[in-house]
This record gives C-alpha cells, structure tokens and sequence, in this order.
C-alpha cells in the first residue's frame, strides 16, 4: 500500500497519513495502536469531533478548514476525552507532541500527497 506524506505548509514531514473514509476506519481510528509505530497520522475528512475512549495514550488533535488550514490544535488530549470545534470540515490525529514539533498551530496548512 501507497501511503500519502503529512505536509505542512507544503514542507513534507516523515509521517504518513491514514485516511479514514469508511466507517470502520473512522470507527477503529488510532486504537490500531500500530499505527503509531509506523509514524501514522490519521486524517478524518468531514468530521467536527473526536473522542480518545479506549486510545491508550496522548494525542495531538488538530481542526481544520476545508482548504486544510488549521484552526485549532489540542495538544496532548488525554485519554477519554472529547474535543470539537463546529466549523471544522476535518480533523487530524497524531502521536502527541508531533504538532509542537512539526510547528503545526493554527493557520497552517496540512496536506496529504502522495511523493
């Protein structure tokens, strides 16, 4: 399987995306804890919110427009928590702490391409 690359304001990073169209991916979302070895970013296109129940660690939770700006970042969300924002068109996990590094904040722009 072909994996796109997490870009930030068009800078690649080493993280890949998951993009979770379907309803088991988005059901399943990073409780594939795997995934998090691999580096994964879990894109969930259409989505204002997300939950951490059953995800057994920290993660950085991003919102974003349609265009895939960022308009807020919840670093380090515990697990069982929830976090929304209504006019998000997306939403973006990754393992905590990767946003800090990354310099992802609001205003930025995350991309998935295919490199």
């Amino acid at each position: 399987m072909v994996w796109p690359c997490l870009y930030v304001d068009g800078q690649r990073t080493e993280f890949r995306v998951c993009i979770a169209s379907s309803f088991g991916s988005r059901a399943l979302g990073m409780l594939r804890s795997e995934g998090w070895r691999r580096f994964e970013v879990l894109h969930l296109p259409r989505c204002s919110a997300v939950h951490t129940c059953f995800v057994p660690m920290p993660i950085d939770v991003l919102f974003a427009d349609r265009t895939g700006r960022v308009l807020k970042v919840v670093a380090s969300l515990a697990p069982w928590r929830i976090a929304r924002l209504s006019q998000a068109q997306s939403v973006w996990e990754l393992p905590a702490g990767v946003a800090k590094r990354c310099a992802i904040e609001p205003g930025v722009r995350l991309q998935a391409w295919l490199t």
